[in-house]
C-alpha cells in the first residue's frame, strides 16, 4: 500500500484525495501472490538447511556411537589383565601343566564372551553370571588363597537383562581397587 502510494502521488504526480478514490483490493492481488512465493521461497530454504543441519548432526552421533562402542569394546577387558593372565599362564606351565590347560580353557570362555556380546546391549542375568564365574575362576587361579567369591545361585526374575560385561567392569574394580593378598582375602 505504502509503495503504492508514493509511486502514484509522488511519481505521478496525482494527489492523495485522487488515489484514495481510485484505490481497490484488485490492486494487490499480484503483489500479495509475489509476496506469498517469495515468502514461501524464503521459509523451505530455511527449513532444507535447517533439515541438512539435522542430519549433519544425526551422523556425527552416529559416528559418536560408533566410536564410543568401539572404545567400550577395546577397553572391556583390559590389556594388564591380558599381560598378566598370560604371565600367570606362563608360570602355571611349568608349575602344573593341568592347571594352565584350565587357564588357557578359562581365558578362551572369557575372550569368547566378549566377542559373543560386543553388539548386543543386554544379556540375561543368568549369561552374566556364567561369564563372572568363569572370569572369577580365573582371577582365583592367579591370586590363589589371596582371593574368595561367591555368586548367587538362584534369582527371582529370570527375565531379567543387563548390560554385558557389567559384572566384569566391577569384578575387575573389586580387585585393582583393594588389597589382594592370603593375609587380607
Amino acid at each position: 500500500f505504502l509503495l503504492h502510494l508514493f509511486e502514484e502521488v509522488v511519481y505521478n504526480n496525482k494527489s492523495l484525495q485522487e488515489f484514495l478514490e481510485n484505490e481497490n483490493p484488485e490492486s494487490y492481488i499480484v503483489s500479495s501472490i509475489i509476496t506469498f512465493f517469495v515468502t514461501l521461497t524464503i521459509h523451505a530454504i530455511y527449513f532444507y538447511k535447517a533439515y541438512n543441519e539435522n542430519k549433519v548432526k544425526e551422523q556425527k552421533i552416529i559416528a559418536g556411537t560408533a566410536n564410543a562402542k568401539f572404545e567400550s569394546l577395546k577397553n572391556q577387558i583390559d590389556p594388564h589383565f591380558l599381560f598378566n593372565s598370560l604371565n600367570v599362564l606362563s608360570s602355571l606351565i611349568e608349575e602344573n601343566p593341568e592347571n594352565a590347560q584350565r587357564f588357557t580353557t578359562s581365558l578362551s570362555k572369557i575372550y569368547r564372551y566378549v566377542l559373543e556380546q560386543k553388539d548386543k546391549e543386554l544379556v540375561s542375568v543368568a549369561e552374566e553370571l556364567a561369564f563372572a564365574k568363569t572370569y572369577m575362576n580365573l582371577l582365583k587361579m592367579r591370586f590363589e588363597n589371596s582371593i574368595t567369591f561367591q555368586l548367587p545361585t538362584d534369582f527371582d526374575n529370570l527375565e531379567a537383562r543387563v548390560v554385558p560385561l557389567s559384572l566384569q567392569l566391577l569384578l575387575e574394580n573389586t580387585i585393582k581397587h583393594n588389597v589382594v593378598s592370603e593375609n587380607k582375602p
